[in-house]
């Protein structure tokens, strides 16, 4: 005879797995309580009961951390369950000691737009965020330009990314990965490029993912004369880019059939102390297999 773990169930094993701090092993019972309330059709009430519970059971004074509480919405944000996730911040927001954090909005966010609901996700962010007191740092803002590029949003990207900057929050790495990303995926190119060269270039904040970014927009476009321009820039300035970053040129190259310059840029590499790799013999091979039909 089999055993059936009910709601009920994993709530009792929730608590004593969060309340050892074990947070991977709650994340797995989490995502089985989750599937059981929604066969069971019984949502965020049954399942915020069992962070009240890790409460009630803790010595006087303690409450529960707010990695539970972020383990908790996050796994909702992620599964689909945004409207308990709403729930729960609703609830956070109303009984002081669960006040809710930067890490927890910004699960929520996400979550958000995610799903399409752009206009929510910016409440929070501009206006439920600064009432709670949370200011937003980096983190959340690329979870919020991520999630605006992705909509194809790129105005309202950028509107982000000026606040960002009058807030005085340092844009990283990822940052402009994001927004090179973006601007090339909404097909605006010129602003991609000025960006690139305004922004992104004077700010020396920049790497081979930030590279392979502009490179991947213009090789989309099958602009390899400025695919090659940028590809040795940051050479003349004393930063050699890596292999990947030469593999799609040369595979943009391929992809237009022209050899010559193909073998070009593997000898620009190779005086840059860079070696083919099998990605790019790969590339190479599919240049002579489309030469030979």
């Amino acid at each position: 005879m089999g055993w059936y773990l009910n709601s009920l169930t994993y709530s009792v094993l929730i608590c004593g797995v969060l309340r050892k701090r074990d947070d991977e092993r709650g994340k797995e019972l989490m995502c089985s309580l989750w599937e059981t309330m929604k066969d069971e059709e019984d949502h965020s009430r049954r399942f915020f009961n069992v962070v009240f519970k890790i409460s009630e059971d803790m010595p006087q004074g303690e409450n529960p951390d707010v990695i539970t509480l972020n383990i908790v919405i996050n796994m909702f944000c992620k599964m689909g369950g945004i409207e308990e996730a709403l729930k729960m911040l609703n609830d956070m927001m109303m009984v002081k000691f669960y006040a809710p954090d930067a890490i927890i909005f910004t699960s929520i966010i996400g979550g958000l737009l995610n799903v399409g609901r752009t206009q929510e996700a910016l409440n929070l962010f501009d206006q439920v965020m600064p009432k709670n007191g949370i200011s937003p740092g980096v983190v959340t803002y690329n979870a919020v330009l991520r999630g605006l590029f992705k909509l194809q949003l790129a105005d309202e990207g950028i509107r982000v990314f000026n606040r960002m900057l009058a807030d005085g929050v340092a844009a990283n790495i990822t940052t402009y990965s994001i927004i090179i990303d973006g601007l090339y995926d909404s097909n605006q190119i010129d602003k991609a490029k000025k960006f690139w060269d305004d922004v992104v270039w004077p700010s020396k904040v920049h790497d081979q993912f930030v590279y392979a970014s502009i490179l991947k927009g213009l090789c989309h476009l099958g602009n390899l004369n400025k695919a090659c321009h940028y590809l040795y820039e940051p050479v003349d300035s004393g930063v050699s880019p890596n292999i990947v970053s030469y593999n799609i040129v040369i595979d943009c190259a391929c992809r237009l059939g022209v050899k010559r310059e193909a073998y070009q840029i593997v000898n620009e590499m190779r005086k840059n102390g860079l070696a083919p790799d099998a990605v790019t013999w790969r590339i190479l091979d599919k240049l002579h297999g489309t030469m030979k039909g």
